[in-house]
């Protein structure tokens, strides 16, 4: 019975790995979203940017006070910013499958051990 009973602990030890890991995916998932958010403004505040002419005034939050900025300026920290999401994005996205991958390995331990289980039960 020792042996059941290692496997046992071994199946809860794999489980949770595989509830953290359904966590850090799920995390992965909701950061993902929001720089997917982001960048979607991003893109909109670039459209309208491109609609306005090169003497066009345009003011940027900064704290609680309006600064007046450059239009040319404010393009290039539009650009930048996009480009710092759509990075983060992709490392977000490689992550993820890392983490899916954990998850599936995870999940085929989890298997064969219960196979074990049910072979040592039936003898």
């Amino acid at each position: 019975m020792t042996a059941v009973k290692a496997i046992q602990e071994q199946v809860e030890k794999e489980t949770e790995r595989f509830r953290e890991l359904q966590k850090d995916v799920s995390k992965n998932h909701t950061t993902r979203l929001q720089f997917t958010q982001q960048l979607s403004e991003s893109e909109m505040v670039k459209k309208e940017l491109e609609l306005l002419d090169d003497e066009a005034v345009v003011y940027k939050l900064v704290g609680p006070a309006l600064i007046r900025q450059d239009i040319v300026e404010a393009k290039a920290n539009v650009d930048k910013r996009m480009q710092f999401i759509k990075t983060e994005a992709e490392r977000l996205d490689n992550g993820l499958k890392g983490l899916e991958s954990k998850q599936l390995a995870s999940q085929k331990e989890i298997s064969a051990l219960q196979q074990k289980l049910q072979k040592i039960a039936q003898k």
